[in-house]
């Protein structure tokens, strides 16, 4: 298989950014403050701008752990062989607490209209620089809350700016809005293949639009304005992808386990692996002998029944005795995404293979009829990752209309979740939802949470498990305000996994379900402190003693 020189300009950034290799990245020192050697052509931007696709951790790099599939377990939905617990004080450091990609968008803009190139390519190279910014602050603000908006590039003597007071919340996302409507109105329609463009400014613009919206809508206590304006440009930022250009693959799986996601219309964006090149270790975890980070019980039992209802309200659910039980009758998903032939847990084991909680994730797994030899070995896997797709943008946009909708803001039509929903339980093999009557699915999950109505609730589910292990759970909880899911004394299904007979070696709760944990086990969620990371106390020594005691976080 051939890489195009996109492809192989992006394996050698990543490569590069592990090695601090400098042959590729950092030709004349673009980051200096008078480097007129280095900007003279579109081709001179282009290089400069490869780093940034740094930014989309992928599957993770190498051996590393760093992806956003399958290995972020703080949620309900994954339950890790050792149990995390909230730190008890502030941490000193935290490397997420990092600008140097957005000096490096400034930077990028400051020099764009210096460079001899049309007018069109300089729009779309700002558009670029816009993108990522937006990125990289999205991120910050969903961990940190506050931080400090830089604008513009700045030397380390500009001790004033550098060290100014943190920007709120709402002023920083606001600028990311602008950026990413800058980004939308102004990068090329096609570029390069599986590069940046305006199809994947736009499912980005979804995305945090509809986290912004609903983060200001269920986030009273901050009493941010505009909940409605995010959500309505969630909304007609995923429509503007809906128009036919982009398709569902036939099978669930391929988004997760192809060795080359180029052929798949579902695709807006993907990491491109290749064996020697660029490579990554989740296949490879998942055939190794360490526990792996196993499905909860109420992951599990959030997959819908063949006919659409809730395992509390379906005559198709045949309960959780054993695991051919479990998957009698269930949406196709849930099937998809863990092994539903064998449960996996100490002194129960198959082939070495252990799960925290007894349930097995295989979505990941290489196709065996595409690859006849699977490297199974740390740092040799290469199944390419979405980063963007489809399936999301439904997603987003479906969550966005039920959202307004609710708020008297827009009127949702059964056609809105045929064009979304539905489409996805098609693949699935569940039957559609139908619009009962205003955010009314036609019945009520005696499970729901009370704090929103039945549409809402399901279409939450329906986010859940199409994008299971897949990295948005912990801030779909954070923004939706529910990290008490993640509080085991009031959320006991976010640790259990599933039935099985005591053998003597697996700790069993009271009620016959694996615990992966020593029993009791507790982990408390405390409101406001846990929705955010604390500000790096040693971060808040290096600014002005006159306002180090207002930079924390709430709680910490």
């Amino acid at each position: 298989m051939k890489l195009s020189q996109t492809h192989w300009a992006l394996v050698l950034v990543a490569l590069c950014m592990g090695a601090a290799c400098k042959k590729y990245v950092d030709v004349n020192n673009p980051d200096s403050e008078v480097d007129p050697t280095f900007w003279k052509t579109e081709n001179s931007v282009r290089t400069y701008a490869w780093e940034f696709y740094n930014l989309f951790p992928g599957f993770g790099n190498g051996s590393n752990l760093n992806g956003d599939f399958y290995y972020p377990t703080l949620n309900d939905d994954q339950a890790s062989p050792t149990l995390y617990t909230y730190p008890v004080s502030a941490l000193a450091a935290n490397g997420d607490w990092f600008f140097g990609y957005i000096r490096k968008a400034n930077i990028m803009l400051e020099r764009i209209d210096g460079v001899a190139m049309p007018d069109e390519a300089k729009n779309h190279w700002k558009g670029i620089a816009h993108f990522f910014r937006a990125f990289q602050y999205f991120k910050l603000v969903q961990e940190f809350g506050r931080v400090p908006w830089f604008s513009h590039s700045l030397d380390i003597s500009d001790s004033t700016d550098i060290y100014k007071p943190l920007n709120t919340h709402q002023p920083v996302m606001d600028s990311v809005l602008a950026d990413l409507n800058f980004a939308v109105a102004n990068l090329r329609t096609v570029d390069q293949t599986n590069t940046v463009n305006k199809d994947v400014a736009n499912a980005l613009l979804a995305r945090v639009a509809l986290y912004e919206g609903t983060f200001r809508k269920y986030h009273t206590e901050l009493s941010m304005p505009d909940a409605d304006k995010y959500l309505t440009a969630a909304m007609t930022a995923a429509q503007a992808l809906m128009t036919g250009k982009y398709y569902l693959a036939a099978s669930y799986q391929t988004a997760y386990n192809s060795d080359d996601l180029s052929p798949d219309k579902e695709m807006l964006l993907y990491k491109r692996y290749e064996s020697g090149y660029l490579t990554h270790s989740l296949t490879a975890y998942l055939y190794s002998s360490t526990t792996m980070n196993g499905l909860t019980k109420s992951a599990v039992e959030s997959y819908l029944c063949k006919d659409g209802l809730p395992i509390s309200l379906s005559p198709l659910y045949q309960g959780d005795a054993t695991i051919a039980n479990v998957n009698a009758s269930r949406d196709l998903r849930l099937g998809i995404t863990i092994d539903t032939t064998y449960l996996y847990y100490k002194g129960h084991v198959r082939n070495s293979l252990s799960s925290s909680t007894g349930y097995r994730p295989i979505k990941y797994l290489p196709d065996s009829n595409r690859l006849k030899i699977i490297p199974t070995s740390i740092g040799t896997n290469y199944t390419d990752a979405p980063l963007f797709w489809l399936a999301e943008v439904y997603l987003n946009y479906a969550e966005a209309a039920a959202e307004l909708d609710q708020m008297g803001k827009y009127s949702l039509t059964q056609t809105d979740l045929d064009n979304t929903i539905n489409k996805l339980r098609d693949r699935a093999g569940v039957a559609h939802m139908t619009l009962a009557g205003s955010q009314d699915p036609g019945f009520t999950d005696p499970n729901k949470d009370p704090d929103v109505t039945s549409l809402i609730w399901e279409i939450r589910r329906e986010r859940r498990v199409e994008l299971m292990m897949d990295g948005f759970r912990y801030n779909d909880l954070m923004r939706w305000k529910k990290g008490p899911n993640l509080d085991f004394g009031l959320n006991p299904d976010a640790y259990k996994g599933a039935k099985v007979p005591a053998n003597g070696s697996v700790t069993l709760t009271a009620d016959g379900y694996i615990s992966p944990y020593k029993l009791p086990v507790t982990r408390a969620f405390l409101d406001p402190r846990n929705y955010l990371s604390n500000i790096p106390t040693s971060q808040i020594l290096l600014y002005p003693a006159s306002i180090q005691s207002s930079m924390q976080n709430p709680g910490w």
